[in-house]
């Protein structure tokens, strides 16, 4: 039953072979050997040991230049007729000791770690024979023997005058006598043990002439017979397991497919968030500025006596304000409601100088209440620009009035429009507080609070100039200040007259 056992292992270590493709690219070569530390090379010549000898095989994997440099392992089967044993190795030798007699394959070949190729084996065939091995021994000593003359075995004369023959020679012819009569018993012995072969086809058959009986005869085959079937078993259980491996290893492959994905959209989800805040943040902030304006005009409407077409421009300015207004919270509905979380620009051909004037307008008021001097220096000629209007104002807006906010009573603030190459430039100057070596670090960040402080009181939340930069960065522009602190502040911006530049 033992024998049974083994030779189901072999079968099942071959299905596991037969799985792996064989990579024509990828060749194990035996390099030499050693017995008992004496090295040889090997070029396939009959190697015979006892079993007290130690013997060690090196080898290597060799491969073309076009072959992959995978990680790989070595696998080792030693068999001796139906026993073998079979280990995986990483290292380039092995080494046998005490093995017992008999004939002896050592398959060697090389595998991949994830099992996709698998290289041809090299096979070394070895014997254990004691009789042999010490027999090859006295050869090699007679042989150097017969290569260094002794003066008493050299030809002699006898006083009869006759040649004598040295004694070497009948030693030799006698250790070839028993050599031979030696070999002819381990040949009878073999024929005798030898009653399972292999046909042709690699299948087990039984000798008959064999056995001594026909009851013993019966057994082998009926014993047979069951173990042909059990291997057949074996390998439809085996193709089912290398069927439900590769089910296995595509359920795999798209389980990391599908944690990719969800790793994409994590992440997108949580940039969709964060574009979200910013934009709430913005609306927020230019929902407060039109308010604050609409609380000016209606304190100016109140408080002087005013010509009707004094009024009738404040309550027209008031209208345009509050349907800003209106326009804005707008936007920030359709945030709440996650319609959409990037700015949405409507490009429109208008000119710069216009939306200028109209914010110089808007703050005439805030400017004359702190007896600032505000004018403009446009370009004569200026050409239409493609951008969003509404955002556009709101930067110029922006600029202006922290311009105002932090320019003391009786300052200036001039507003300037001009044409670099294919972009239009806007600068807001004032001669106020300025900004500080550190403050210029941190100018367009989101909240960033500077050392310079409104000059009457007016609020401020940090979030004004980095509004500014996200609208003008909106339309593939860019943002800039030159300041020092005590000598006032020029903030500009640019954009590309055309979007589709």
């Amino acid at each position: 039953m033992k024998n049974y056992i083994i030779i189901i292992l072999i079968v099942i270590i071959n299905q596991i072979l037969i799985a792996q493709p064989i990579d024509e690219n990828r060749k194990v070569i035996v390099k030499s050997y050693s017995i008992n530390t004496t090295e040889n090379i090997y070029n396939n010549q009959e190697i015979i040991i006892s079993n007290n000898d130690s013997i060690v095989f090196f080898y290597g994997l060799s491969a073309d230049n076009n072959a992959p440099k995978d990680p790989f392992l070595f696998r080792l089967v030693l068999k001796k007729g139906q026993d073998s044993s079979v280990f995986n190795t990483g290292q380039s030798l092995v080494s046998y000791k005490n093995l017992n007699e008999g004939e002896y394959e050592l398959y060697i070949s090389g595998f991949d770690l994830q099992r996709r190729w698998r290289s041809n084996s090299a096979i070394i065939k070895f014997e254990v024979n004691n009789k042999r091995k010490q027999l090859l021994i006295e050869l090699d000593s007679l042989r150097n023997l017969s290569k260094q003359p002794n003066k008493k075995d050299t030809v002699i004369v006898n006083s009869q005058g006759i040649f004598h023959s040295s004694i070497t020679i009948y030693v030799l012819i006698g250790l070839l006598i028993l050599a031979i009569i030696i070999l002819v018993i381990i040949i009878k012995k073999l024929d005798k043990f030898k009653k399972i072969n292999q046909n042709k086809k690699g299948e087990l058959m039984i000798d008959k002439n064999s056995f001594v009986t026909k009851d013993e005869f019966d057994r082998v085959l009926y014993e047979n017979g069951e173990l042909k079937a059990e291997i057949a078993s074996l390998r439809g259980q085996i193709d089912a397991l290398n069927a439900r491996g590769e089910q296995l290893y595509k359920e795999n492959k798209e389980l990391q497919s599908n944690l990719l994905k969800l790793e994409k959209s994590k992440s997108e989800l949580e940039e969709l968030q964060r574009q979200k805040d910013d934009l709430f943040a913005v609306i927020i902030h230019d929902i407060k500025n039109p308010a604050s304006l609409i609380k000016s005009l209606v304190e100016l409407l109140t408080s002087y006596d005013l010509t009707a077409t004094e009024q009738q421009e404040i309550i027209n300015d008031i209208a345009q304000t509050t349907s800003k207004i209106v326009a804005l919270s707008q936007e920030v509905s359709k945030i709440l409601s996650l319609e959409g979380t990037k700015l949405n620009l409507n490009f429109d051909t208008a000119n710069l100088n216009d939306i200028i004037k109209d914010v110089y307008q808007r703050n005439q008021i805030a400017a004359k209440n702190k007896s600032i001097t505000m004018f403009t220096d446009l370009m004569e000629g200026l050409p239409d620009g493609e951008f969003d209007v509404q955002k556009i104002d709101e930067v110029i807006d922006n600029l202006v009035s922290n311009a105002i906010k932090f320019t003391p009573n009786g300052g200036t603030v001039r507003i300037k429009s001009s044409k670099e190459l294919n972009n239009l430039v806007v600068e807001v100057s004032d001669n106020g507080l300025g900004l500080s070596e550190d403050d210029l670090k941190n100018t367009f960040k989101r909240g960033a609070k500077l050392s310079a402080q409104p000059t009457a009181g007016e609020s401020s939340t940090g979030l004004g100039l980095w509004i500014v930069k996200k609208l003008v960065e909106s339309h593939k522009g860019r943002v800039w200040v030159k300041s020092a602190l005590g000598k006032g502040s020029t903030f500009a911006f640019s954009i590309p007259m055309n979007q589709a530049d």
